[in-house]
């Protein structure tokens, strides 16, 4: 049995954690993040109900996976309740998008609400506009 966060962390490298299909997709998804936004912070596709991480890229120790995908898995989870018990007007969430002082990170739900994808650029690299388009683009697989 493998845990990730005894593993050492990988960097500048795209690592996926199951070899099924949906962690190629997700493999699939962040090459493509990487040939568009080449200044990438990180980016990982995330399973929400366990928070278990399908596959990651990252440039430093400082945005690890592992540790952030818990963090906005329980956001989205809450988020979500939210929703469902109309706290919150609107329709099913579609993107979510934080914006930092240095840095813009965007999530957006995947695989029917069950997955997340997240993105995390500097804002001297990107804008939200390109950031937004693009990820929604490159996750269409995996909708």
């Amino acid at each position: 049995m493998q845990f990730p966060f005894l593993n050492r962390l990988s960097l500048r490298k795209i690592t996926v954690g199951t070899a099924n299909e949906a962690g190629q997709q997700a493999r699939i998804v962040l090459n493509h993040l990487l040939e568009e936004l080449p200044d990438l912070l990180m980016s990982c596709v995330v399973e929400v109900p366990s928070g278990r991480v399908v596959a990651s890229y990252t440039t430093t120790a400082a945005f690890n996976p592992n540790q952030v995908s818990l963090r906005y898995a329980k956001l989205l989870r809450a988020t979500d309740v939210a929703l469902a018990a109309q706290h919150i007007p609107g329709g099913p969430l579609t993107e979510m998008t934080l914006i930092l002082d240095e840095q813009l990170h965007l999530l957006r739900p995947v695989q029917g609400g069950q997955a997340y994808c997240f993105l995390a650029v500097r804002i001297a690299d990107t804008n939200l506009a390109m950031a937004s388009e693009l990820l929604r683009r490159l996750t269409a697989p995996l909708t």
